[in-house]
């Protein structure tokens, strides 16, 4: 292979390597600081909601994620197909819970919820109480958060990729020091 062609896939492989540790530890921050200020992450105006008990299973699952948008106060979709929303509720003692459940019927302004493994109704809310409509659900976020959620986790997507990345300079420094070292040989140069 020609040393130029070598060199530029060597260039744009560690500028690949860079821009998706980048991206990684961005999504990593922004995710870390979503979760500590207990708000939903956000990104072009969809929320990701994470998913925490049984209530709507089989369809979503304690540890789904869901990517919702912002309920703007338009139409829901009600019944077994209806609308999946996210709304503060009651939650046992805790009055200000996220709850995500189907609409199962809509009156006015009052809309009723329920989960689908759960046999009784929710109390009503209204539609300013919804706070996003589901979208869809993720296939692959969920299992990215679910990684970085434990400890050995976050340690296997931050810190083996920047080490990584480390050991690769390093080694690309020396073959670069070892080069200079060669060429100044083959040009008359003593060697020590």
């Amino acid at each position: 292979m020609n040393v130029k062609v070598k060199k530029i896939f060597e260039k744009v492989g560690k500028a690949l390597s860079i821009a998706v540790i980048v991206l990684e530890v961005v999504i990593i921050l922004f995710l870390i600081v979503s979760k500590i200020q207990g708000i939903p992450p956000t990104l072009f105006g969809h929320q990701m909601y994470f998913i925490r008990t049984g209530s709507m299973s089989p369809a979503l699952v304690e540890g789904d994620v869901i990517i919702s948008k912002k309920y703007d106060g338009g139409e829901l979709n009600f019944g077994e197909d209806g609308d999946v929303v996210t709304y503060y509720g009651e939650i046992g003692s805790s009055k200000n819970e996220l709850i995500t459940h189907r609409v199962i019927s809509v009156d006015g302004d009052k809309v009723i919820t329920q989960g689908d493994a759960n046999n009784v109704a929710d109390a009503p809310i209204t539609k300013n109480d919804i706070e996003a409509v589901m979208v869809y659900k993720t296939v692959v976020i969920d299992k990215i958060y679910k990684v970085i959620s434990s400890t050995w986790g976050f340690w296997l997507c931050v810190f083996l990729p920047i080490s990584l990345l480390l050991v690769a300079e390093i080694v690309s420094l020396v073959k670069d020091i070892r080069k200079e070292k060669e060429g100044a040989d083959e040009n008359g140069n003593k060697k020590e």
